[in-house]
């Protein structure tokens, strides 16, 4: 069967008017900017945050739906998807923004503070792609921030680097049942300045530091990753699934050297 070439309209394959983005987390950081990125190309934002203020917020910025709920809640999930759907129509892009770390030495890791650590990491994922798919359109598109802990080892991300490695791997298995009609990526930033590491790291030269060892010579911000979880919401990504995206202005590609 021959392949017929054609050269894409690159406008409309940028832009997102008039379809409906779901984002997981929108209420804060990485999530916030990936509402307004989606807003920003025309798209109908529905905005999930734990934080009902926060919600309705960013949902007021982007003249969105503000909904709250807990997104590792199944009941919860269904709820918010469906009032979603009702509100907007099906989805045609999901964003799941949701992540956070308790750092510390495998040693001391609780049976607790495991639990949790998969919660926060990788069950909200699990549920929403079991929930998500369902009112998604056909040429849908799925994006999960995972992390460069899922993908690289370092001391104290046991919990955190295992939940976001697992992210990869489900992303990588829902790619597969749920092509060719949904297409299902990871974006994994790197050291990036969200509200949340700002108040983990208050020392006053924590970025410096960080910014160090980047090649691109600075930290993540915002909105480079809302940058690429966009790329992945529109059809400039149409042939690509199953991936995981690095998004970390190159500090993974060092590797530990001690000059003889």
């Amino acid at each position: 069967m021959g392949i017929t070439e054609l050269t894409p309209d690159y406008r409309g394959l940028i832009g997102l008017e008039g379809k409906h983005v779901l984002v997981l987390g929108g209420g804060l950081g990485i999530g916030r900017q990936t509402c307004l990125a989606a807003a920003s190309v025309g798209a109908k934002v529905s905005v999930v945050d734990m934080d009902q203020d926060r919600a309705k917020a960013v949902a007021e910025e982007v003249d969105g739906l503000a909904l709250t709920g807990d997104a590792t809640d199944r009941a919860a999930v269904e709820r918010f998807v469906g009032e979603a759907v009702r509100h907007f129509g099906p989805i045609h892009g999901l964003a799941d923004i949701i992540g956070m770390s308790d750092n510390g030495p495998l040693s001391e890791v609780t049976d607790e503070l495991w639990y949790r650590g998969l919660d926060l990491n990788l069950r909200h994922a699990f549920l929403a792609l079991q929930i998500g798919a369902k009112a998604m359109t056909e040429g849908g598109s799925m994006v999960f921030v995972g992390s460069i802990s899922g993908l690289r080892s370092a001391p104290g991300h046991a919990v955190y680097g295992a939940a976001k490695a697992g992210l990869a791997n489900l992303v990588s298995t829902a790619s597969l049942e749920l092509g060719p009609g949904i297409r299902v990526n990871v974006v994994a930033p790197g050291q990036t300045a969200t509200p949340r590491v700002a108040e983990r790291h208050p020392e006053p030269d924590y970025y410096d530091k960080a910014a160090a060892q980047v090649p691109l010579g600075r930290v993540g911000r915002t909105s480079d990753i809302a940058s690429a979880v966009l790329f992945f919401l529109t059809d400039l990504s149409a042939w690509i699934t199953g991936q995981t995206l690095v998004v970390d202005g190159g500090a993974g590609r060092r590797f530990a050297y001690t000059k003889l």
